[in-house]
């Protein structure tokens, strides 16, 4: 169960240890190439990344793509209902099966280079020439699968097969999840893919903590700052945010505290939340009453990051969720405008010979947690100066061997 933690002081931060200099990342892991080739082969393609929801590929032939790091995948829909997730790779020669990033394929798919045709549910169909091959056998040559999970309708994929399943990563936020018959949500919008020029994880270092929302977010802090909490519920870091009632000075905010109904399918004690949950190492949840969101960042370089993000909704057409839902993104997009230059100037102070590290509050200690979780996969992370290698992977696994 949910044990709510608010810390304003060193004593109620016990649930996440005191927070101390030794767990803030030093600067040069923000800035080394070598370093950021080995996040996305540990972190990212080793894990469960998002790659869409169901509602996205409803019919017999639609199709998603997702590519990170040189790997390609696509998500389908076969002819029984049922979806796969495979290499965007044909056997042949490598090319890409289906070209464009979402779309639909009649009854096959057929790779553009040389023709050879799959089934949608990646079996090898035919190849144009058999004879000319020499003992090519048409059953094994299927697409590669890559390993799939359905969470409550969101399709998350993990290109490194093995460990722990998602539904068990995330089996504490459960309860609190099922009111929102995520299974059912349909898109609002297209998907929104932003390149940043900035270290992906300090997208999340500001993230992580809200000891900087009066401050730098007025209009937030004028929608829930009196009632917001960090915490965890299990290993899941999460967020409750309590929309009050009070008048804004901010025409969005007020209007969206006037404006938002009541919704049949939660709680009372939802019925005004944002609650927001993160799924390691770069994805964020945002449950609102009014519908979902999900943002994530990829890596590209060690100073760029794309930021990827979608909204979806149950079927609702109140004049008051559409009202609801607009001003909800006017709110969230001036809260993004603010924090474009936080960030910037974050990645700024790394190149200064005196970056700070020893006055984290204890408010920021979502900074320090997610910091701890990326050394548990990365040891190296700890390392207060660069290390004088071309082999920092090599130097990982013996830190994390014990060596």
């Amino acid at each position: 169960m949910f044990k709510e933690n608010r810390p304003t002081n060193e004593a109620e931060s016990d649930v996440f240890g005191k927070v101390s200099r030794t767990d803030m990342l030093a600067p040069w892991t923000y800035r080394s190439e070598e370093l950021t080739a080995l996040e996305l082969e540990a972190l990212f393609l080793s894990d469960w990344l998002l790659a869409g929801h169901a509602s996205e590929i409803p019919n017999s032939g639609d199709y998603t793509t997702f590519n990170i790091g040189g790997e390609r995948a696509v998500l389908i829909r076969d002819e029984e209902g049922r979806i796969g997730a495979f290499h965007n790779v044909c056997r042949h020669r490598g090319s890409r099966v289906v070209g464009a990033n979402r779309g639909r394929c009649r009854r096959t798919m057929v790779c553009p280079f040389h023709g050879w045709t799959y089934h949608l549910d990646g079996r090898l169909k035919q190849i144009p020439s058999p004879g000319t091959f020499d003992q090519l056998e048409i059953a094994s040559n299927g697409l590669i699968p890559v390993e799939l999970e359905m969470w409550h309708g969101f399709l998350f994929i993990r290109f490194r097969s093995g460990g722990q399943s998602l539904a068990a990563r995330l089996a504490a936020v459960e309860e609190k999840v099922a009111h929102y018959r995520l299974s059912e949500l349909l898109p609002l919008g297209s998907r929104r893919v932003v390149e940043l020029p900035y270290n992906w994880k300090l997208i999340h270092d500001v993230d992580n903590e809200g000891y900087h929302v009066p401050s730098a977010h007025p209009s937030l802090h004028s929608l829930y700052g009196r009632d917001y909490r960090d915490s965890l519920m299990g290993d899941v870091p999460i967020s409750i945010a309590r929309v009050d009632e009070d008048v804004s000075s901010f025409w969005s905010v007020d209007h969206y505290k006037k404006l938002l109904p009541s919704f049949d399918h939660l709680p009372q004690s939802d019925q005004r939340v944002w609650f927001y949950f993160t799924v390691f190492p770069n994805l964020v949840f945002v449950l609102y009453p009014e519908m979902v969101e999900f943002y994530m960042t990829v890596p590209v370089s060690a100073g760029k990051s794309l930021m990827i993000g979608q909204c979806f909704g149950l079927q609702d057409d109140r004049r008051e969720t559409r009202a609801a839902r607009y001003l909800n993104q006017r709110i969230n997009e001036q809260t993004v405008r603010e924090d474009e230059n936080l960030v910037l100037w974050l990645q700024e102070s790394f190149a200064t010979s005196v970056y700070p590290r020893d006055n984290l509050s204890t408010l920021e200690f979502g900074v320090a947690y997610f910091h701890r979780q990326l050394k548990v996969k990365l040891p190296v992370l700890g390392l207060e100066m660069t290390p004088q290698t071309d082999h920092l992977a090599v130097l990982n696994q013996k830190m994390l061997n014990g060596v």
